[in-house]
């Protein structure tokens, strides 16, 4: 990793019972900091996607706040496929929310590097189980969606 990159590990989740769905991830500076933020969501629309939504958030909410800080190349590590191919082309969007996502995404693509990786599900990745738990605390505790900011102005882990 070069000082101009960043990693982002990002997950959704959704909870029926509640009507949400939620994002969580995962920053790592080049320093080897870590930031932390998740948040939530209920638009009726976007609720069909279920946890696929929140995934999408993260990766969109990452971009932005890792933009804002200056990066210009971002490493986006997720565990569904569609984070990266809707935005390659390798799936069709179908529907409006994953047209609207892959739109911003290469938009954002063309101003800086986004580098996509795949990493398993549910299989102590650590960051990603982080991520995982971090857009599961998101159902309950977050409030909407954060408002995008330097990644340095997000919460710290405190081995929380």
């Amino acid at each position: 990793m070069t000082d101009t990159e960043i990693q982002i590990y990002v997950d959704g989740s959704y909870n029926d019972a509640i009507k949400k769905y939620a994002f969580g991830c995962v920053f790592i500076t080049p320093f080897g900091e870590l930031y932390i933020a998740f948040g939530n969501g209920d638009n009726p629309q976007s609720l069909k996607h279920r946890n696929v939504t929140g995934e999408m958030l993260g990766a969109m909410y990452g971009v932005r706040c890792a933009m804002a800080s200056g990066y210009r190349e971002i490493h986006i590590l997720y565990d569904y496929e569609g984070i990266e191919k809707w935005v390659t082309g390798e799936w069709k969007s179908k529907t409006e929310l994953t047209k609207k996502y892959a739109a911003a995404m290469r938009e954002w693509g063309s101003k800086v590097n986004i580098r996509f990786t795949k990493v398993p599900a549910h299989s102590h990745v650590e960051y990603n189980e982080m991520a995982d738990t971090l857009a599961k605390r998101g159902l309950t505790e977050g409030k909407g969606v954060p408002k995008i900011c330097k990644v340095e102005e997000l919460s710290l882990w405190q081995n929380e």
